[in-house]
């Protein structure tokens, strides 16, 4: 028992969990350094869990984000126990909704306020612009001119990047204009900013692109940043031209935007075969609609291979996607097909009601009367990641791994925010 006092009493002292836990979310768009973020996530989990032994952390169980996540991890596991792939769904929940889970609870539980949460954020826009940096220092010009082929060779640096782009470009806008920190912090954050945004572009992903421009032009509108609008689309003009010029062919893939066989059939049957798609994965949500098929999306192509390709018409590209992409290589290509395929209709109703709580909490302190630092960052900073998610996971599935661990750390920072407001509210109407 003093030996379990002295530790709580060092963790506490030294912040080991809240060390541990931003190593972990400072490593998370990086495919490398698995050994060191899983090393850092154990270390504190541990650390965490002696905390939790000897009293050190309070959970709100009636906080409505709270709750629903909770029900989202219930409905995670009754899927799982009901699903024939019982066993892989359970793996990929250890896997998966495991670390979000941890994170959001410690998050939760370990920090208080705008001031207490900075870090955090600060380690998330770090952790992006490091891989920024990287790829500036170590990627040819003619690499990034051709990004989406060097991907295709395998350059895990580049690999992945215009997707992480869309949750770390809105976060750092929206904390660019709710802070009231002063040029030495904010200089260096727009200067990174703007070369992800660079970077973005050159990715040459059209949804991703789409995701976080659109995103950008709603806070900034919401902010009323009307100056910094209109110098951002000067820029961007500015910087479009001087790509055109540099390597026209860059602008190939979004000119397929406003071709209508793009979303009309042809070989690929529309969105680059994203239709086809689909269409299988209403057909296996139809037959488990209520539970679904079980946590994890890696199944999708050993689901439709067991059990639907034999009746599927050979000349479709339904059946050669799936008969190209193996285990763990198919997937849904949207959000709600995603949820509804591994936790079905009762799980996709939790997982909207979590997001809900997030978005309620963020429009409740854009259209009430509060100001603040904290109550900015809800606003701008959570609203325009919320905008650039629902719009990238129209074509994406982004709800676990390492995309999905930043967003529960976003939604458990959200409520951090949430809760320091309505509590200096009611202090405040005390005194």
């Amino acid at each position: 028992m003093k030996l379990l006092n002295r530790l709580d009493n060092l963790i506490g002292k030294y912040q080991v969990v809240r060390v541990f836990l931003l190593i972990f979310i400072f490593l998370q768009p990086f495919s490398r350094h698995a050994t060191i973020r899983d090393g850092a996530f154990v270390l504190m989990t541990l650390a965490f869990l002696i905390r939790v032994a000897r009293g050190g952390f309070r959970v709100n169980l009636l906080d409505t984000t709270v709750i629903s996540f909770g029900l989202v991890v219930i409905a995670s596991i009754v899927s799982s126990a009901l699903s024939p792939y019982a066993a892989e769904s359970f793996d990929a929940m250890r896997k998966n909704l495991l670390f979000q889970a941890i994170v959001f609870i410690v998050i939760i539980c370990e920090y208080k306020g705008i001031d207490g949460l900075k870090p955090l954020i600060y380690a998330m826009l770090a952790g992006f612009a490091v891989l920024t940096a990287a790829i500036l220092i170590k990627t040819p010009s003619h690499a990034l001119l051709n990004w989406i082929e060097e991907t295709k060779k395998g350059n895990e640096l580049l690999t992945g990047y215009s997707l992480f782009a869309t949750f770390y470009i809105p976060l750092a806008i929206g904390y660019l204009y709710s802070s009231r920190e002063g040029l030495m912090v904010k200089i260096p954050i727009t200067i990174f900013l703007l070369l992800e945004s660079v970077f973005s572009v050159l990715n040459n992903h059209r949804g991703q692109t789409i995701a976080i421009f659109a995103s950008a032009l709603i806070i900034t509108i919401l902010a009323k940043r009307f100056k910094v609008l209109a110098v951002g689309l000067i820029l961007i003009v500015l910087s479009a031209a001087y790509m055109y010029r540099v390597n026209p062919a860059s602008f190939d893939r979004y000119e397929t935007l406003l071709t209508s066989s793009n979303y009309s059939s042809d070989r690929h049957e529309g969105l680059n075969g994203r239709l086809s798609i689909w269409e299988g994965a209403t057909e296996m949500i139809k037959d488990r609609p209520v539970t679904g098929w079980g946590y994890g999306w890696k199944k999708f192509s050993s689901v439709a291979r067991e059990r639907y390709m034999y009746k599927w018409d050979k000349s479709k590209f339904k059946y050669a996607y799936f008969s190209e992409h193996g285990h763990g290589s198919a997937n849904p290509h949207n959000l709600a097909l995603q949820v509804l395929f591994e936790i079905g209709f009762v799980g996709l109703i939790a997982f909207l009601l979590f997001w809900l709580t997030v978005l309620f909490k963020a429009l409740a302190m854009y259209f009430g009367k509060y100001r603040g630092e904290a109550t900015d960052f809800l606003k701008y900073g959570v609203l325009g990641v919320l905008v650039s998610y629902s719009l990238i996971n129209i074509a994406n599935g982004l709800w676990e791994e390492a995309y999905g661990i930043l967003m529960v750390a976003l939604a458990a920072a959200g409520a951090v925010l949430y809760r320091e407001v309505k509590e200096a509210r009611f202090r405040r109407a005390i005194d």
